[in-house]
């Protein structure tokens, strides 16, 4: 029996050949950009003249779980990673703003002239077929 198991590990380590049947794990690039869009639509949806920071804290965090969610479940290992970097850069301009909507503003600003930054905005962008609001 044991030789058995030998064979069938590895068969399954090797594919077997048969990898090219095989579809990858995780939502393919546009089933993520749309499920993107939608997060960030639900942003777009924040209105900072009535709305108190408290309140839009609580909708951005809403959003915040919902795009690491997208980015777990991303077939494109770089949309993924381009995702949670743009949404880290957001939550870290977000936590160091004071309450401060412009200091949000200026933190992204100062955020997106870093190269690792950019190039995340410019993948998502390119991929997605979109602008990033920000």
């Amino acid at each position: 029996m044991s030789t058995l198991c030998a064979v069938l590990a590895l068969a399954v380590l090797s594919g077997c050949g048969g990898q090219d049947n095989l579809e990858e794990a995780g939502d393919p690039p546009e089933v993520t950009c749309e499920r993107f869009h939608g997060v960030i639509e639900q942003f777009s949806d924040i209105d900072a003249n009535t709305m108190g920071f408290g309140e839009i804290l609580a909708h951005v965090s809403d959003g915040f779980s919902e795009i690491e969610t997208i980015a777990d479940e991303a077939q494109d290992d770089e949309l993924a990673h381009s995702i949670d970097t743009m949404s880290e850069t957001l939550n870290s301009a977000i936590a160091s703003s004071g309450g401060d909507l412009e200091a949000v503003r200026s933190g992204l600003e100062e955020q997106l002239q870093e190269p690792e930054i950019q190039d995340a905005a410019t993948y998502i962008e390119e991929t997605c077929g979109t602008d990033l609001p920000l």
